[in-house]
Order: C-alpha cells, then structure tokens, then sequence
C-alpha cells in the first residue's frame, strides 16, 4: 500500500484529517525525538495520503527545524480512505504513550465522527478490543456538564417554592434580573410588575 515511484512536495505539508485525531508530542518527548533526529535522521519514512501527512507529523516537524528533509523521508500510501484510517490507529493509537485522557479525546472524536456506531464498532475503529472504554467516554459525552445540572437543580427548587418565595426573590434580584434581561422584552403581565 505505500508507493516510492510518486513525486512528492514536501513544502508546507499539513497533517491529514485522519493524523489530526491523534494529538501531537510536544515538550521533553519532541525535543528527545528532535535531539535523535539530527544524530540518525529520519529514520521512519513520513507517510503520505491525499497530499496530506498520514504517519509522521512530529518526524515531519523536528525534520523541518532541523533541516534535514528529503524526498527520501516520504511514502505515499495509495490505500483507500477505510485503510488509512485503519493504518493511523494500527501505527498510532496502540503503540504511542498517550495519556488516559487522550486516548479518551481520540475515543470522542470517533463517536463524533461515526455517530451511529455501536461501541464494538468504534473500538475495532481504534483497534482496541475493549468496547466498554467506548462506553465510558460515551457516557461522559451525554453526561450533563456540572453547570448544567446546578441549573436543573434550580429549576427542580423553583419549582418547589411557594409562590410568597419566588415573588421575594423575583424583588431581591430585579437589578440583576432586569440587567441580565437588557435587550429582552418582557411583556407586562402581574409577575413582571414586580421587576419595575
């Protein structure tokens, strides 16, 4: 699947959509990467698909600023798209030191992208056999944010008040009330006279 005989341009490459679902090194791993770069070269080919970086983003990277490119560095993989996604996650996911939460971040932008899969799906998508951690972050995702359920928390109390103590409230807090209401219309009825 990769083809040598493809002429390439290697100027001002950009990492494929399917290289981008997988974060980047950065810090003390790119600069070893670096440091090991300008000692043995590139040793790794960068891979190639639809003119775009499918394998290699951070060799691409440490080569640049070091100057040390070359059309030998480069394969283009002339798969079908099903097969380079399969291809980053087989080379990628599995074999690189992500954290917990990044594998977890890759996990999301899988079910985001393939929202009608089942967690086994995307698991054999990430090739990890573990559908339950799909499921994890799948629940995390619906999961309501925290301001979210101190909202529904307020609703449910609202709900609860007696009358005597919404109508104290909506007078405790009319400034604030009117302010965040600015640009809004309120029609007049008997409880918006208590904003007045």
């Amino acid at each position: 699947m990769l083809n040598l005989t493809v002429e390439i341009q290697i100027e001002g490459l950009r990492g494929h959509e399917l290289a981008n679902l997988l974060p980047m090194i950065d810090g003390t791993a790119f600069e070893n990467l670096k440091a090991d770069i300008a000692k043995n070269g590139i040793l790794e080919p960068i891979i190639l698909f639809e003119g775009q970086i499918l394998d290699g983003r951070n060799r691409y990277r440490a080569g640049r600023e070091l100057g040390v490119l070359g059309r030998a560095n480069f394969k283009v993989f002339d798969g079908t798209y099903a097969e380079a996604e399969a291809y980053v996650f087989s080379t990628n996911f599995l074999r690189r030191q992500m954290t917990n939460a990044q594998k977890q971040d890759v996990i999301r932008k899988m079910i985001e992208k393939y929202p009608g899969d089942s967690n086994r799906q995307i698991a054999g998508r990430c090739g990890i056999s573990s559908h339950a951690s799909v499921g994890v972050v799948r629940e995390k995702m619906l999961a309501p944010s925290p301001d979210q359920r101190k909202f529904e928390d307020f609703c449910k109390t609202w709900d609860a008040l007696p009358e005597v103590r919404r109508e104290e409230f909506v007078r405790s807090f009319a400034p604030d009330l009117r302010e965040l209401l600015g640009g809004f219309s309120v029609q007049q009825n008997s409880r918006s006279s208590d904003l007045a």
